[in-house]
């Protein structure tokens, strides 16, 4: 793999390492390596990379120049990603529809780009990990209100900001992360 394809990739994409590795469960550290060239990538590895920049495993292997990608004409975001960050606000208030929307919404859409499917499983991973942390904030509110309720408020109240703030990285065409979110779809 030449030196530096994985890093314009990635700087096309608008990631920084640490975020292609917390989307492709890929250290920092290897990340880094492989775009210094320091290591030979393995092939599964260069696949869950590529994957998360949704490019062909085969663009990171291929050997010769890496001053642009070999594209035709720039990737344009798909029109509908802003509507998986707000289809998971309706769960705020009614509940479980968080995870139903997003997910009927990234099943229905998920082969036409790419980028639906990237950012619907990520939406769905995130409303599925808050609403297991929230869970046991309810169990807390009814049996021990002092710790439950903040607890309850704060799951809630982390859940919408992290909604929004990707919901107008989404509409501004940005980079999305959601921390804290298991990858329960990969």
């Amino acid at each position: 793999m030449s030196t530096s394809k994985l890093a314009i990739y990635r700087r096309k994409r608008g990631l920084s390492q640490e975020q292609l590795s917390a989307l492709s469960g890929v250290s920092a550290r290897t990340i880094q390596r492989i775009e210094k060239g320091t290591v030979e990538a393995h092939l599964a590895t260069l696949k869950l990379l590529a994957d998360c920049l949704d490019v062909d495993t085969e663009l990171l292997l291929e050997e010769g120049p890496t001053a642009a990608p070999t594209q035709t004409a720039p990737q344009k975001s798909p029109t509908l990603t802003p509507l998986f960050h707000a289809s998971a606000l309706v769960g705020m208030f009614f509940p479980i529809l968080n995870i139903i929307i997003p997910g009927v919404l990234w099943f229905l859409k998920k082969d036409e780009s790419p980028e639906y499917d990237r950012q619907g499983k990520q939406v769905i991973n995130f409303q599925l990990t808050m609403s297991f942390a929230f869970v046991p904030a309810i169990f807390l509110l009814v049996f021990y209100f002092p710790v439950g309720f903040p607890l309850a408020i704060l799951v809630y109240f982390y859940t919408m900001v992290m909604c929004l703030i990707n919901l107008f990285k989404s509409i501004n065409q940005k980079a999305i992360y959601y921390p804290l979110a298991y990858p329960f779809l990969k």
